[in-house]
């Protein structure tokens, strides 16, 4: 039987409106799964139950660390006991440029994998060839970490219209607020177009004049020379 992810609703809308009010920028954060197994112990089904964004990155990157997650586990603990019998693995935006496991997705997996159970990752996308990529990792007898990638087609999505909550909009504002700001050193040719707009307007007048000189002596000159 091959291994399947289902996506609730809500998680969806979610996530969904993060995608949204973040669309080139990605995000992430920990997010919990419940899994059933067959009779070997392998899962066979996956559900997201719950996820928490951390960290709201730049185009291409988004990390978190340990103390962040401790800042928020006290209470999401206190708000969701059950969330405690789950599986905590990982999710995280592409956004524009389509759902798939990267290399260091892949390696993330491995290294996050636990002597006892599963490591799930869930990356999901705005646009692109795919919206959804999933896996998760766990070692064998041997202590050996694999990573195992999920079919698209057996991701179930469960989608319902939008309706953005408050949870999830004061959470956004957070992260957003905590952003570091990118602080941009002007290069010669940024400081001679923005960083002087006196000598800008100077610069265009003295071009100007010049244009008008050689004008004029056109203007006296026949057609022919």
């Amino acid at each position: 039987m091959a291994t399947k992810l289902i996506i609730p609703k809500k998680i969806h809308n979610k996530y969904t409106y993060l995608l949204n009010r973040f669309k080139d920028l990605e995000w992430s954060g920990p997010a919990w799964y419940k899994v059933k197994t067959d009779e070997d112990g392998f899962p066979t089904e996956w559900r997201i139950i719950h996820f928490h964004p951390l960290d709201l990155g730049s185009h291409a990157a988004t990390e978190w660390e340990a103390k962040d997650l401790a800042k928020i586990l006290k209470e999401t603990y206190a708000t969701m006991p059950s969330l405690k019998k789950a599986y905590m693995g990982l999710i995280h935006s592409h956004n524009t440029m389509g759902a798939f496991l990267s290399g260091t997705d892949t390696s993330t997996i491995q290294e996050m994998a636990p002597d006892e159970g599963f490591y799930g990752s869930l990356v999901v996308a705005s646009a692109g060839k795919a919206l959804h990529a999933f896996g998760f990792g766990y070692k064998d007898q041997y202590k050996c970490a694999h990573s195992i990638e999920v079919d698209e087609k057996n991701i179930e999505i469960n989608i319902p219209g939008l309706k953005p909550e408050a949870e999830w909009v004061a959470i956004a504002d957070k992260i957003e607020k905590s952003k570091p700001k990118t602080v941009y050193k002007p290069s010669s040719q940024v400081a001679l177009w923005n960083g002087n707009r006196t000598q800008y307007r100077d610069v265009t007048k003295q071009v100007k004049d010049e244009v008008d000189k050689k004008n004029a002596i056109l203007s006296k000159l026949t057609d022919k020379k």
